[in-house]
């Protein structure tokens, strides 16, 4: 391949607008009717220094380097008639050397949608508003950092098949306010579920959440369940607001209280502030988002979360092996997440927003509080379409008899991003 095949596949690779306008058709000139397809994947090299005891295949491991394919989506959306939506999502998440012969593509979300006006839509499929807080359905093409705040959710993989569930769900704007509020089938527990966190069989009761936010500046679109969930925008729009979500399912967990059982409600309740807008002529701009989240999974719940892992689950610490640490349990939590975008440049229309995030949770079931922080620099070539972000991720080391933090480990991550 000549020298300049090569420059132009490269500056291809890089400026993908024009391929996403072919993966659109519209039936009408004002486009008010259309039927368009979008694809993105997320890359990941990573190095891990693991938790103590960890194991891959049984072999011992204190440090690891891999890569994988973080997320990948392939989504489908037709405003059919002009009060008539259709959404479709297919994809998977963590395909890695631990996983890459089983993985499939799978359903994520498909919903339909009647518009009765901009103050109330009325859906139904399989969807994601199912917890509370801005993150729930959070825009995972669009985020500041890496990995999305997951305690907002019910369950993630415990009664859900990726933070989705089926149900129905009303929608809409009123005024400065957007809302959604749904009703959900939860999805049945294994017998591990059962086992290890107590999750109860025995009643199928349904899973209730809302969200509503009030916007002080721009409106955020409310199109498909991930619309309103961006992470940044970039600098492209001027966005303050303030949101409270709740969560709730009756009878979620069951536990032994001398001879009878006792069962326990599933509550989370949030209150978020969000902003992203820029502050100056060369559209430097700043990021923010600020979400406390109560949470009741029962007595003294803990749940260690290892993302995107390839090892076993041994390890000789509260936490399990490989990069897991509390993520979710009993308890309070508080997240906070800045980003900084640097002024444009004369020269070429590469963008660099460094962030960084924290997240402080106090748990029930732990004798001292969970503080974990991350540090990293986003590089836009074409806005979200192409990105590549270089992540630091800390993490606290709980002892499995004191349940006290008594290390720490880190993670290093460069992801490229492509969308068109």
């Amino acid at each position: 391949m000549k020298t300049k095949d090569i420059f132009i596949a490269l500056v291809t690779l890089f400026s993908v607008n024009s391929y996403a306008q072919l993966l659109k058709h519209t039936f009408d000139e004002k486009g008010e009717t259309y039927i368009q397809a979008g694809i993105r994947g997320q890359f990941w090299g990573r190095y891990v220094a693991t938790n103590p005891g960890t194991t891959i295949n049984k072999e011992p491991v204190s440090e690891t380097f891999d890569f994988s394919v973080r997320r990948y989506r392939i989504s489908f959306q037709a405003q059919i008639k002009k009060n008539l939506f259709f959404y479709m999502q297919l994809g998977n998440n963590n395909i890695n050397q631990k996983t890459i012969r089983s993985s499939d593509v799978r359903l994520l979300d498909m919903l339909g949608e009647y518009t009765f006006s901009n103050k109330f839509k009325l859906g139904v499929g399989k969807l994601s508003f199912t917890g509370a807080g801005r993150f729930v359905d959070i825009a995972n093409g669009s985020m500041l950092n890496l990995d999305p705040s997951v305690h907002q959710l019910f369950t993630l993989n415990q009664l859900d098949d990726t933070g989705r569930n089926i149900g129905m769900y009303a929608k809409g704007q009123l005024g400065k306010f957007d809302y959604n509020v749904s009703i959900h089938s939860m999805a049945i527990p294994t017998d591990a579920q059962v086992t290890d966190f107590n999750y109860s069989r025995k009643y199928t009761s349904l899973g209730y959440s809302t969200y509503v936010k009030y916007e002080f500046l721009e409106d955020e679109s409310n199109r498909t369940p991930y619309s309103g969930g961006v992470g940044t925008y970039i600098g492209k729009k001027k966005i303050l607001n303030i949101g409270v979500g709740y969560g709730y399912k009756s009878k979620m967990f069951e536990r032994t209280v001398g001879a009878n059982k006792t069962y326990d409600d599933h509550r989370n309740l949030g209150i978020d502030f969000f902003m992203d807008m820029p502050i100056s002529a060369k559209n430097n701009a700043i990021t923010a988002y600020l979400g406390y989240n109560n949470l009741f999974f029962g007595e003294d719940y803990v749940r260690n979360i290892g993302v995107n892992s390839i090892f076993d689950s041994s390890g000789t610490s509260f936490n399990g092996g490989g990069n897991a640490f509390p993520v979710i349990g009993t308890g309070n939590t508080l997240l906070l997440q800045l980003g900084y975008l640097l002024s444009k440049s004369e020269k070429n229309n590469t963008r660099y927003q460094p962030y960084f995030g924290w997240k402080l949770a106090d748990f029930e079931g732990l004798n001292q509080s969970v503080n974990s922080y991350a540090l990293g620099l986003n590089v836009y070539f074409n806005g979200h379409r192409s990105k590549l972000t270089f992540g630091y991720h800390n993490r606290p080391i709980f002892d499995a008899t004191t349940k006290k933090v008594d290390s720490r480990k880190g993670t290093y991550v460069i992801q490229y991003q492509i969308e068109i």
